[in-house]
């Protein structure tokens, strides 16, 4: 049976290991889901050791598509391969299987934004966003009369960016 620090200790290389194979920054809310959809730690737990890779130099804060993220360091690389051995089979196995399944959905994720604020009772300013590699494609914004229009361009901009990227593009070139 292991020690609550051994346990803290195999909590962190869990986490580390999803950051070194994933290779990409990945936010507070991926990490959590990424961690908890696979009951790997709970969320408490998840928090202490994400605070603690943080000051050990493990694992740094960067901002990614301006957002904060979570990137593993070199130190932390090195942790890993030396500590491998440490996660068991299962776990890591898990760990792959989910990166091989959603790896580009989280990184279509942090390419697109979709987000609305209220400017008062009646009008809204949506803000969308296609980055690709740091750059950005497009940012959007528009002026809409209610919270409920602007959910509805968020969504669809998150289902259809692309489609409406192409259509935007080809209008102004042609």
């Amino acid at each position: 049976m292991t020690t609550d620090t051994g346990r803290i200790a195999d909590n962190k290389l869990i986490i580390l290991y999803i950051l070194d194979r994933l290779d990409m920054p990945l936010t507070k809310l991926q990490t959590s889901n990424i961690v908890l959809e696979n009951n790997l730690i709970d969320f408490f737990t998840l928090q202490q050791c994400l605070a603690e890779l943080e000051q050990s130099d493990l694992v740094k804060l960067v901002e990614y598509q301006r957002k904060t993220a979570y990137e593993i360091s070199e130190t932390g690389r090195k942790a890993v391969d030396v500590f491998i051995k440490r996660i068991p089979r299962s776990t890591a196995a898990a760990i792959d299987r989910y990166i091989s399944l959603n790896k580009e959905a989280l990184k279509k994720e942090s390419e697109l934004t979709a987000d609305f604020s209220k400017v008062n009772d009646k009008e809204y300013i949506v803000n969308l966003k296609v980055i690709e590699r740091d750059m950005v494609l497009i940012d959007l914004r528009l002026s809409v009369v209610s919270a409920k229009q602007a959910k509805q361009i968020c969504e669809k901009w998150k289902d259809s960016s692309e489609k409406i990227y192409g259509q935007i593009m080809s209008t102004l070139i042609n």
